[in-house]
């Protein structure tokens, strides 16, 4: 923390001419031990970390359906992998989201396995009744609508509506 500080204010000073260059340069290379000190270079550290992120959201989810359906993993040791998958995405929304980056993919992504969890839930404890199931997908739902319109994300409200209409439509015809 201090270090970076330090590199801040060096890149400061040289941006400002209030030391020559080449001291600067220096004191840069001294005090990164010749790593990249460049405001270019700070980007695309920070943009490799988000994208390394990005793609570990998306592949949660292939990984997530591949410990249900093909693995004989118990069903607790089932429900915390997702269950941790789910929080690890949540994790990841609350970071990103002070930033304004790829919020999005992580929020979409634990809504996903949270539903993959509530139904693998369902069918474990209730053996898949239609009842039960309506149920968890209508909570689902809510969760997405609250969601949706404290974060003022649209995609979650018109998701939760849809829901909705579709939850009712079988109910009423079954």
């Amino acid at each position: 923390m201090k270090k970076e500080i330090i590199i801040n204010e060096i890149l400061i000073w040289k941006e400002n001419n209030m030391l020559p260059p080449h001291y600067c340069d220096y004191l840069l290379a001294l005090y990164t031990q010749g790593e990249d000190f460049t405001e270019s270079g700070r980007r695309a550290k920070r943009q490799r970390i988000h994208l390394t992120s990005a793609v570990l959201a998306i592949m949660l989810l292939p990984i997530s359906i591949f410990v249900l359906y093909f693995t004989e993993f118990s069903f607790i040791l089932q429900t915390v992998v997702l269950t941790s998958f789910v929080g690890f995405l949540l994790l990841l929304a609350i970071y990103f989201s002070r930033k304004k980056i790829l919020v999005p993919v992580f929020f979409l992504g634990a809504a996903v396995m949270l539903l993959l969890l509530s139904l693998e839930l369902n069918t474990y404890f209730f053996n898949g009744n239609p009842f039960t199931l309506y149920g968890i997908l209508f909570l689902n739902c809510l969760l997405w609508l609250y969601t949706g319109m404290k974060l003022r994300l649209i995609y979650f409200t018109v998701s939760a509506l849809l829901g909705f209409v579709v939850i009712l439509y079988f109910v009423f015809k079954g």
